[in-house]
């Protein structure tokens, strides 16, 4: 039950950090700090699919047998362009013939009225939270076993090593319980004007205090450094700096939440901590990086409170603003924007040292980076053995290193597997941060991101001081913990469900 949490808790971070995000941007060499970038994003190659489809030694021959493969693209055209050619590729290669159905509407609703009634894809993709559901109500085959074993597209190691040790973790349900293999991550970065930046006589920040530096000397400059969009916590770079800073400041309290031992913050954990006074929003450390960010606001377009995330982004490509947050997704969009006006490139949340706090654990925390398109078998194929392999086949296929590369030059599609080598524009998105142990503000519910999100734009604007925000929260996750107790049965008297 532990282990089920730790998953959930994991994606619901991934939806709030997904929630709100616009499309894609830029290209580039990468440096110490971030990737720049000025060129058009390349194509996908016409051959890397085609190779990983007719490269495997154990490639077998699956005339006659049809796999009904289901995945949510949306109408995007260049996703579903590059998924259309590996496919075919793959048919090509293959002789199988796959059904490709892209559900760009309702995909959930549609996943369970097909389940419902046995009629469920062979194969399809989700996200962790919604892949563990559907292995816990019996739909999907177990792929612990083939985790153990070499991919027929990626020979050499076992297939779970081909991930990160904390992707990894992750898709265990439990020690033999895996829903499926993970083939991509979206990250969260600081998108910046490279050209103002040097007109500012500023090298690419890495601490805080080179971050607050760098803000002034751009403000000196005469140019706004930082496109804060506020509007609503949709909008979510609240939300993201708040948790990595929180989480840079709140490293040596983790033990007190982390019952279980894991190194992450369950969701049960979380509320039993705030029930017991282990966990308090008026903590030093907390209201510190409250402190931090309402310095930081006075680098922001005054009207942060009413700016939304997409004017945000024309802002930053229009060359009104030094910075902008956002997805990795950002980057075609952003780059097709500028459209070679400047020179961008990307950073993570800067690092917090003990010069600027003496609660700084001295790295960085990423936002994102969770599993992503994560693909799935349906259970039934067990009962076909040869429909099984294909299906086995064709999962590894789309989860080769040819096919994710194809994928990554294509549609920026940041891949899993470190079998892939990253282009260099993309080099600047690799995950170099401690992962998000607590997710403070964007994995508990809507309704406390909600809360979390108004309060601050108080706090930010001075209707509330530093002590009322601090209460307000603590005041609203009081009633959010209760309404989380209530729907899971949790109490003080089964340990929050620690014990089941």
């Amino acid at each position: 039950m532990k282990k089920y949490l730790a998953i959930l808790l994991a994606a619901l971070l991934l939806l709030g950090s997904l929630a709100g995000c616009a499309g894609s941007a830029a290209t580039a060499s990468s440096s110490s700090a971030g990737t720049s970038a000025s060129a058009a994003v390349p194509e996908a190659s016409a051959s890397a699919s085609a190779s990983s489809a007719a490269g495997s030694e154990t490639a077998k021959d699956y005339s006659g047998i049809t796999l009904v493969f289901a995945q949510d693209l949306g109408t995007d055209e260049d996703a579903n362009a590059a998924t259309e050619k590996v496919i075919q590729d793959y048919e090509d290669a293959t002789g199988i013939t796959i059904e490709f159905n892209n559900i760009a509407d309702d995909y959930r609703t549609w996943l369970a009225t097909q389940f419902a009634a046995g009629q469920g894809p062979d194969v399809y993709s989700g996200i962790l939270y919604d892949m563990t559901t559907d292995y816990q109500a019996g739909y999907l085959y177990n792929f612990s076993d083939l985790y153990e074993q070499e991919s027929a597209y990626d020979a050499g190691h076992a297939w779970k090593d081909t991930l990160p040790d904390y992707i990894r973790e992750r898709m265990y349900l439990t020690d033999g319980s895996v829903p499926g293999y993970p083939t991509t991550s979206q990250v969260v970065r600081i998108y910046y004007n490279e050209s103002m930046l040097k007109d500012a006589g500023c090298e690419v920040p890495t601490t805080w205090a080179e971050f607050m530096d760098v803000c002034q000397k751009l403000s000196d400059a005469g140019y706004t450094p930082f496109g804060f969009p506020n509007a609503s916590y949709g909008d979510l770079s609240w939300l993201w700096f708040c948790n990595s800073i929180s989480n840079q400041l709140t490293n040596a309290q983790l033990s007190a939440i982390d019952v279980s031992g894991n190194g992450y913050a369950e969701l049960n954990e979380i509320v039993k901590a705030f029930e017991e006074g282990t966990l308090t929003f008026t903590s030093d450390q907390l209201k510190e990086c409250y402190t931090l960010m309402k310095d930081f606001s006075k680098y922001w377009t005054s009207d942060y409170n009413g700016l939304d995330q997409k004017t945000a982004y024309d802002m930053f490509s229009r060359g009104e603003v030094a910075m902008v947050q956002g997805m990795s997704t950002a980057l075609t969009s952003l780059t097709a924007a500028v459209n070679g006006a400047f020179e961008f490139g990307v950073m993570p949340v800067p690092t917090i040292t003990k010069d600027t706090s003496e609660y700084a654990m001295g790295k960085s925390v990423v936002l994102g980076g969770q599993p992503d398109i994560i693909y799935g078998i349906n259970k039934d194929c067990e009962k076909d053995q040869k429909k099984l392999e294909a299906a086995i086949d064709f999962v590894q296929y789309m989860s080769s290193p040819d096919v994710q590369l194809s994928f990554c030059e294509a549609i920026n599609r940041l891949p899993l597997s470190t079998s892939t080598q990253l282009p260099d524009r993309l080099k600047g998105f690799v995950i170099t941060e401690d992962a998000l142990r607590v997710p403070y503000y964007t994995g508990i519910s809507d309704e406390w991101r909600d809360y979390f999100h108004r309060g601050g734009q108080m706090y930010l604007e001075g209707s509330l001081s530093l002590d009322e925000y601090c209460d307000y929260l603590n005041e609203s996750f009081t009633t959010v913990c209760e309404q989380l107790m209530a729907d899971n049965g949790w109490s003080a008297d089964n340990n929050y469900g620690l014990n089941s």
